[in-house]
């Protein structure tokens, strides 16, 4: 008689496994999205007393969420107040260049149109030589600051076009605001940059707290975790 090999029926279903969690995967990893689930799992946490990590309270965690996102308004708003100044300043850079232009018109003519004489001339009205463009003012703002106030200003006024349309009055009052304008957009920048610091150095400690939360809810929950995950406020499988 042979022996016959059974083969297992198929009951159309598969055997349990153990579901995967990729805390990074739940863990956003755009500021905004970021914030807004810490903000949730800090009053989830704070609902959930029996609920602990060893090296971080639920405390220390809740103020750790607010600064991050206050951080990132912090940022937005100094960048955004910012902008407007930005565009103002080039708006005088061009000008600058125009009455650059006609400025150099007016030291030919005073030198009798003679090139040789009128470049000669030209650094002493702030201008520097470039390959390109022959003479102009510095491309770095804050040296085209101080060529305006140090040099073409004292020099406008001593020529004889000093009243003429592109004399000192319209120099004056753009190199005035020019510099109001350097003066707050230089702070804002330094407020961005010290915005972007804080807003990187929370960013860090934030993500790794909630990687431990995923883990210890799996650990507390292995049948329900993926319930509890969204009950704090992983809501999304990945961001």
């Amino acid at each position: 008689m042979t022996d016959q090999t059974t083969t297992p029926v198929s009951t159309g279903t598969a055997p349990p496994t153990d579901a995967v969690v990729n805390p990074k995967l739940l863990t956003p990893k755009k500021d905004g999205p970021l914030a807004e689930v810490g903000r949730l799992v800090a009053e989830a946490w704070g609902k959930e007393t029996w609920f602990a990590l060893r090296w971080k309270t639920q405390a220390d965690f809740a103020t750790l969420a607010a600064e991050f996102g206050a951080a990132i308004t912090d940022k937005r708003s100094a960048a955004a107040a910012r902008t407007p100044q930005s565009q103002r300043l080039q708006e005088l850079d061009d000008q600058f260049d125009e009455g650059l232009r006609i400025l150099k018109k007016y030291i030919n003519k005073d030198s009798g149109y003679d090139k040789a004489r009128t470049d000669a001339r030209l650094p002493g009205f702030g201008q520097v030589t470039r390959k390109s463009r022959g003479f102009a003012l510095s491309e770095d703002r804050g040296e085209r600051l101080k060529a305006l106030r140090d040099l073409l200003l004292p020099a406008v006024a001593k020529a004889p076009f000093a009243k003429r349309d592109y004399g000192t009055a319209y120099w004056q009052t753009r190199a005035d605001e020019y510099a109001a304008l350097l003066g707050k957009t230089d702070g804002l920048a330094g407020k961005v940059s010290k915005s972007v610091s804080q807003k990187d150095t929370a960013k860090l400690e934030l993500r790794k707290v909630l990687q431990a939360v995923v883990y210890a809810l799996k650990a507390n929950f292995p049948d329900t975790f993926e319930a509890e995950l969204r009950s704090w406020g992983f809501r999304k499988e990945s961001y």
